[in-house]
């Protein structure tokens, strides 16, 4: 569960995601808009034959989602260059993400929001307990 902290603090520390979010970046639910939802979709735990190595490579979806296509682009792109570096935050040390994949989100009608679409993209995000 700590990674998963410290992933959405490591997130929200980030000014270019930030700026376009504000604090709208959660696991699993929306939280305002434009937002960042972030999904675990496998926990990629790595073994050898003696048993859990501690290092992680989790397959995480990230949805970048706006009610404008310019703008979930940029969340993307933010998004995209913080989880290409290395970073320790709280008690997870973070390796360097792989993009795996990146796909449109098919937009739908929100009420009281409106169209919102985006983009999902899954990485595979590299990490062991500090």
């Amino acid at each position: 569960m700590t990674m998963r902290v410290d992933l959405r603090s490591r997130l929200k520390a980030n000014s270019a995601i930030m700026a376009i979010t504000g604090t709208a970046i959660d696991w699993n639910r929306r939280t305002g808009m434009p937002a960042l939802v972030l999904y675990n979709i496998s926990p990629g735990r790595s073994y050898t034959f003696n048993g859990a190595t501690g290092l992680h490579g989790a397959r995480i979806q990230f949805d970048c989602m706006s009610l404008d296509l310019i703008e979930a682009e940029a969340l993307f792109d933010a998004v995209l260059a913080e989880m290409e570096r290395e970073e320790t935050v709280g008690s997870t040390q973070f390796s360097m993400s792989f993009l795996e994949s990146q796909r449109d989100m098919p937009t739908i009608d929100i009420e009281g929001v409106g169209a919102v679409g985006g983009i999902s993209a899954d990485f595979f995000v590299w990490w062991k307990p500090n």
